[in-house]
């Protein structure tokens, strides 16, 4: 790039590729790690099923607390019993306190939501009723109330609606036992007990049990894909998160530590549903772990089984009559890491995957198995070849996960801003030499040649994680264009990738709710809990999946050159180019979309050079750009970066155009495509 003028020139040529550029390159992830799942779900309550213990020492479960004033009410856990899945919360009145007494727990209350209440209760003959309300208790306030009648001895599904008056952050749910009049019931050791099983609000707008505003957000992703998997799948025996809601067992989440519980209420028929309703393949990661492959097997059977299948006639039993269909299945997570249940050599895992794959395939040979690779050599030397050569035959794809950072560069927070986004923005050339790596593996031998890469996550890490909310940046949205870029530029091979995480969790989801970001704080510092928005990141995958790229076009860049320093990888960082770019054909033939990642400090003219097509007209420049390469969005400013679209004109073949320091652009092209070849 001519310092001068900082002048770059893109030529797209006329060759197109004959493999087509996989949709499932811009798939995401679901996990259930830190407030992921809460984040994602509309429900508004917590422990809805009182499985968390009672830390505080109020007799009280988790977030809820002791509403009354009886001086001799007791409230305690109690066991699991049948009927129901966990604890249930107990609580006991005495006639000679002449009072009620409940729970209640803390939730933003929306005006213009319509809540359906759900209850599971018992009680003696003495609560005769229960009354359920949405309050402010800063301004003594009730926004809402409704009365249930508690009429037996057993559980009891109680059910009602509550609209608020109106929106109210720091609101209150109350649920409050109401006993007969003193005169009617005297003290006993049988009388006054209320047991609570489940309690649940569920905004009318939920769709596929996600907040509204994040299943929109999440459909307009258009992601292709979608993985359930993660450190927790190799603690997760699938069974148990089939049926009814109320009678999944609860467990803690033993993946990490101080994680909470499983959530039992998005399970396996809720994932592939909110698959079907956004119009993307589900992709499920099996736990190998502490499971088993006649379990695997099972799971198979339940998704794609028929009714006649024990499986499928279980599925159908839930409710579920049609079997799923699911075609991707991942065979364990991580497998090589330390940190993983179940952790093994490469050759204890290759023979398990073989026990797998059998089990698997036998009911239903039409799926597509992912075996777990590794994109740190260093944690399992040798891993990948070893995998290949003893289970590669029996795999459709290798997976890798891949995380930009520390793990690969000397930097930490201390590193000064320009060095840091150097070294960031040029790791996709190291996920390129990768890819040619693995490649090199597979081309070795004849029975591998049909084996793919999947990259099911990925994502920018930071020091390596979680004190700083950079993975929220402009400068990582920069960084994750050029790993789109790279894995575009290598679809040959590459075929699917999940970004990590689609919501919060522990990295950087793409869609944030709240203020948890911000990973040293405690969540709830803004007072804005429930806003949701999407980071710098969420902006780029929305803009390169919406432009649906068909096929790879010839491309050549001529730009200025730069350094990103030292690394630990055997991979020379110098001499690279400033513009990272790859060109795609539209799938109708009738546009070329122009994919730039700009990993300078600086701004450029560009010109952009289509005379090998018959390119005219106007055409559309989508910027992803910011005043800092640290710019990002955040509670207060949930649209500070967001995509900006222009038009431009094209003249003689030629789109002359700018871009932004630190940016991401994509131009869209249209042709005619009855004049141009297209391959």
């Amino acid at each position: 790039m001519n310092q001068k003028n900082r002048t770059a020139r893109i030529t797209v040529g006329a060759e197109v590729s004959k493999h087509t550029v996989s949709p499932y390159l811009f798939g995401n992830f679901i996990e259930d790690i830190d407030d992921h799942m809460p984040a994602m779900l509309a429900y508004p309550l917590r422990n809805m099923d009182f499985e968390e213990e009672d830390a505080d020492g109020d007799g009280v479960s988790g977030p809820w607390r002791p509403l009354g004033f009886g001086k001799h009410t007791r409230y305690a856990l109690e066991p699991a019993a049948r009927g129901h899945g966990g604890h249930s919360q107990r609580i006991r009145l005495f006639n000679k306190d002449r009072c009620a007494a409940g729970i209640g727990q803390a939730i933003e209350a929306k005006g213009d939501a319509l809540y359906r209440l759900r209850i599971i209760a018992r009680a003696t003959r003495e609560i005769a009723k229960l009354r359920v309300m949405l309050v402010d208790p800063a301004a003594g306030e009730t926004l809402a109330s409704v009365e249930l009648e508690l009429s037996s001895h057993r559980w009891q599904k109680l059910g009602g609606t509550l609209r608020a008056a109106r929106s109210c952050a720091r609101a209150e749910l109350q649920v409050w036992a109401e006993p007969l009049p003193a005169s009617e019931w005297e003290d006993s050791a049988s009388t006054g007990y209320v047991w609570f099983d489940h309690v649940s609000l569920l905004p009318e707008q939920e769709t596929g049990l996600l907040k509204r505003e994040v299943f929109e957000m999440t459909r307009e992703l258009n992601c292709g894909i979608l993985r359930l998997g993660g450190n927790y799948i190799s603690l997760y025996h699938w069974e148990d998160f089939v049926g009814p809601a109320e009678l999944r067992p609860n467990y803690v989440n033993e993946a990490w530590e101080e994680a909470g519980q499983v959530h039992k209420y998005f399970g396996t028929d809720e994932f592939v549903s909110l698959c079907r309703l956004l119009g993307v393949e589900p992709q499920i990661c099996v736990n190998m772990g502490t499971g088993t492959a006649e379990e695997a097997a099972a799971w198979v059977e339940y998704c794609n089984g028929d009714v006649a299948t024990p499986m499928g006639a279980l599925r159908a039993a839930n409710g579920y009559p049609e079997p799923y269909g699911v075609r991707y299945w991942e065979v364990g997570n991580e497998m090589y890491g330390p940190w993983q249940a179940g952790v093994c050599t490469p050759e204890q895992y290759a023979e398990s995957y073989l026990e797998f794959a059998e089990a698997m395939k036998a009911k239903d040979p039409s799926i597509l198995l992912l075996g777990c690779g590794t994109a740190r050599d260093s944690l399992a030397p040798g891993w990948n070849r070893k995998v290949l050569e003893l289970a590669g035959p029996a795999m459709d794809f290798l997976t890798l996960h891949i995380y930009q950072g520390r793990n690969f560069f000397p930097i930490d927070a201390g590193t000064p801003g320009p060095e840091r986004f150097r070294a960031m923005t040029a790791y996709s050339e190291a996920a390129g030499s990768l890819f040619s790596e693995i490649e090199t593996l597979i081309g070795e031998r004849d029975e591998l040649k049909h084996v793919k890469l999947a990259v099911t996550e990925w994502n920018t890490m930071y020091f390596p994680n979680p004190d700083l909310p950079n993975a929220h940046t402009l400068e990582a949205a920069v960084a994750n264009a050029c790993m789109l870029n790279e894995m575009m530029r290598r679809s040959e091979i590459v075929r699917i990738a999940n970004f990590s995480d689609l919501v919060n969790g522990w990295v950087g989801g793409c869609i944030r709710v709240g203020d948890n970001y911000e990973r040293m704080k405690r969540a709830g510092w803004s007072g804005r809990e429930e806003v949701v928005f999407g980071t710098a990141t969420y902006h780029l995958l929305r803009m390169y999946a919406g432009r649906r790229p068909h096929r790879l076009v010839e491309t050549s860049v001529e730009c200025g050159t730069f350094d990103a320093g030292a690394s630990s990888l055997p991979v020379r960082f110098d001499g690279l180019p400033k513009l990272d770019v790859v060109s795609c054909l539209s799938e109708a033939g009738d546009a070329v979309i122009v994919y730039i990642a700009n990993r300078s400090l600086d701004g450029a003219e560009l010109i952009c050079d289509l005379s090998a097509w018959t390119a005219s007209g106007t055409a559309t420049v989508r910027e992803l750009a910011g005043p800092d390469c640290e710019s990002r969005n955040t509670v207060f400013e949930p649209e500070h970066l967001r995509e900006e679209v222009r038009l431009e004109s094209l003249r003689d073949g030629c789109l002359a155009t700018k871009l932004s320091p630190h940016s991401v652009c994509v131009l869209e092209i249209p042709l005619d495509a009855k004049l141009n070849r297209i391959g």
